[in-house]
Formats: structure tokens, C-alpha cells, sequence
């Protein structure tokens, strides 16, 4: 069996600088012991080889595979993020879904008939590993992670090929399809200032899953398998019904439209987020200090405001900046929520509160964010536990 790997001329490219350093100081006194490096990363590499008589080519990906179609893609390229999100989308329609990554391979050799096996890791040993079949040599997969390298390997007639590897752009958010829900993205991926990144694949962000006053379900049952099998959430908290409109939530509906998924509701006032919802956002994040809580999502209605101050809280908290929190806000306009939504809704809503009651101007967002969840109740312990089940 012979296998050739196309892997990135990185280390051959070091080797060869080296030696031409090497040759630079011969002769010049004693050159300094160069100090003593592994082989870099590799980011990206295919796979050519044949195993049990199929030759299989699988192509380099990339080091930046991107997740964002273009149009989001324009938006993110922006060096401040307010309301030019408007050039790009404007809350009518849907163009929130991330963009696939497109796999593609041959398999000469293989049965005409062939069903193909693509797996999909985030490990090299690929343990618990994503699982895909494709009738054909192409699939397209959404919903992977940014900033992650991911090996992949085909099979066919129960022949599997060696390992290629890419690694997915470090750009987000990380915006999720999940059929039958808008607005829908992982509030982890983003940098935290001063080092670390927010965890991926435990908490997410979503417009409603089930119809306002009825409970009839919108989320549809392939989009129900995307939730509980491969985002695999546990805990739904509910945001919708607050003080100032209950009947936006469904009378009697207590459970979730997801099977085996702990269900709260929470029903938050959607006019001043801060002010008269106190309690609520004390219940919440004490649901966010429990481990066994995780994967979790929120939503209300149409995961914008309600959604968006726990995010900015539970972000600021984290340590993200505040321009990343904005940008996350304004992407719920890619989603069709009914109309625009700008950075007002923040600022007047809660974020000059939270700027100027908690701290000056040189305070730090974490801090101010700290400070605004003590003074609502939430115990100090709790946030510790927040930070540290969701930072790495």
C-alpha cells in the first residue's frame, strides 16, 4: 500500500533557510547554536494515496477556509462596525447562514455505486469525530468552527483514505444554519483581549424555534437533528412573554419543541432591558454558572435584543472587546427579523448605562460588565464559574 502526502513545503523551506545561515557564518568566527525548533504547524494539506486498490485524491483546503458568504464577508472586512452593516443587509430577508465548506474528492477505482463515508475531526486520532455520507464525491458541510484545523478522511466499500487537513478562517461570529430558525449563531469563537478565545459549541444565540401565541413548531426535523445531534444543546431558556407583553408567549406551552431538552422560561420586558429586568437576568446567568446546563441556547422573539443584552453582558464579562460585541449585534440584521436594527438599540438601551454607572472611561468592559451583574444579584462565585467553563 503506498501513500503519498502533499503536505505544505514549510519544513523543507526552514531546513533550507538554515543551511544558508549556516554557510553565511562559516568562516566568520563561531556561529551561535541556532536554538532547537519542531516542524511548524501544518494548516493545510491534501492526500493522495491507494488503499485496497481505490486511488484515492483528496485536495488542500486551505489554511483560511471561509465560513461567511461573501456579502457577510464584505461587512466583517469593515475597520468599524455601525450602521454600513445596512450596505449589506437590512433585516428583511434570510442571509444569515454561513457558507460550506465544500469537500471534494476522487476515487478511482471505487464501485460505481460507491456511498462514501466522510469524516470529519477536530483531532488527528479523530476522536468523536463529524459523520457524513454522500452518494456522490462532493459534500457540503455547514456549521464547523472558526479558527480550528480539522483533519478528513473518505471511505468507500469500507476503504478509508489517509488524512488531508485545513484550518478554518479566525473570523467571527461563527454563524450557524439550523433549518426552520433565523438568527442563529455560537456566542463562543471570539478573541478575549489580553489572550484566549470564548469557547466554541456550548452556547448559543437564536431567534425562536416555535410560533409566537400558538407553539406550533417553525424549527423543522432536520433542523431539530442539527440541535440535539450536532450541536447537541441540553437547556433551552426562553426569553419571550415579558412584564410588558405576555401574551407574545404561548399560554401553556412549558416544554421545549426539542425532545429530552431542559426547558426554562424566563419572559424578559423588551423596553428597558436593564432596568425592569433584573431578576430575570439574575435567574439567567445563575442557569449560566450551572456546568450541567451546557450546550445551552436563549432566545426570544427574533434573537436581537432580549438575546442581545445577555450576549453583551455575558461577552463583556468574558473579556471580548466591545467592538466584536458590536459587530455580533449587528449581524442579527443578515437574519429576516422585520426590519433594521442599529447600534441605538444598545446604546440607549442599556450600554451608556452600563458605560457610565460602572466605571469611567479607561474601565475596562469586564469590569463594568462584573460590576452591573453584582449589583443585580448575581453572586461572585457564579460569574468565576461563568469564566472559567467558557474561556480557554
Amino acid at each position: 500500500m503506498k501513500h503519498r502526502f502533499c503536505y505544505t513545503l514549510c519544513a523543507a523551506a526552514v531546513a533550507l533557510a538554515a543551511v544558508m545561515c549556516g554557510a553565511c557564518n562559516h568562516g566568520g568566527g563561531s556561529a551561535e547554536k541556532p536554538e532547537e525548533q519542531g516542524p511548524p504547524p501544518v494548516l493545510g494539506a491534501g492526500y493522495e494515496g491507494t488503499v485496497g486498490g481505490i486511488a484515492y485524491s483528496l485536495p488542500d483546503l486551505g489554511s483560511e477556509v471561509c465560513l461567511h458568504t461573501e456579502l457577510q464577508q464584505g461587512f466583517l472586512n469593515q475597520k468599524y462596525y455601525n450602521n454600513n452593516v445596512f450596505d449589506y443587509a437590512k433585516g428583511d430577508e434570510e442571509l444569515s447562514a454561513p457558507a460550506p465548506v465544500a469537500f471534494r474528492w476522487t476515487a478511482e477505482g471505487a464501485d460505481p455505486g460507491a456511498v462514501y463515508t466522510l469524516r470529519v475531526s477536530e483531532t488527528e486520532d479523530f476522536a468523536d469525530p463529524l459523520v457524513y455520507t454522500a452518494e456522490t464525491c462532493s459534500l457540503d458541510v455547514y456549521n464547523l468552527k472558526i479558527a480550528t484545523t480539522y483533519w478528513w478522511t473518505v471511505a468507500a466499500d469500507g476503504k478509508e483514505s489517509g488524512a488531508a487537513i485545513f484550518t478554518t478562517e479566525d473570523q467571527g461570529p461563527r454563524n450557524l444554519l439550523v433549518e426552520g430558525v433565523a438568527n442563529v449563531r455560537d456566542v463562543g469563537g471570539w478573541k478575549i483581549e489580553g489572550g484566549g478565545r470564548v469557547k466554541q459549541g456550548l452556547l448559543f444565540r437564536t431567534g425562536h424555534l416555535n410560533k409566537d401565541y400558538f407553539g406550533d413548531a417553525l424549527i423543522t426535523e432536520a433542523g431539530m437533528r442539527t440541535m440535539t445531534e450536532e450541536l447537541k444543546v441540553r437547556t433551552e431558556i426562553d426569553l419571550r412573554g415579558g412584564s410588558n407583553d405576555p401574551d407574545e408567549y404561548a399560554p401553556g406551552v412549558n416544554k421545549s419543541v426539542l425532545e429530552g431538552v431542559t426547558y426554562y422560561h424566563i419572559g424578559m420586558n423588551w423596553t428597558d432591558l436593564l432596568g425592569l429586568n433584573k431578576a430575570e437576568l439574575r435567574i439567567v446567568f445563575g442557569i449560566l454558572a450551572q456546568e450541567s446546563s451546557y450546550p445551552l441556547f436563549y432566545h426570544c422573539s427574533i434573537g436581537t435584543d432580549r438575546t442581545g443584552i445577555i450576549s453583551y453582558l455575558l461577552l463583556g464579562l468574558l473579556g471580548v472587546e466591545e467592538r466584536s460585541i458590536y459587530c455580533d449585534y449587528l449581524f442579527s440584521n443578515f437574519a429576516n427579523i422585520g426590519g433594521q436594527r442599529d447600534l441605538g438599540n444598545i446604546t440607549t438601551k442599556y450600554g451608556a448605562t452600563i458605560n457610565n454607572q460602572y466605571g469611567g472611561r479607561s474601565t475596562p468592559l469586564r469590569d463594568k460588565c462584573r460590576a452591573a451583574l453584582l449589583d443585580i444579584g448575581v453572586e461572585p462565585a457564579e460569574l468565576d464559574n461563568i469564566v472559567r467553563l467558557l474561556t480557554e
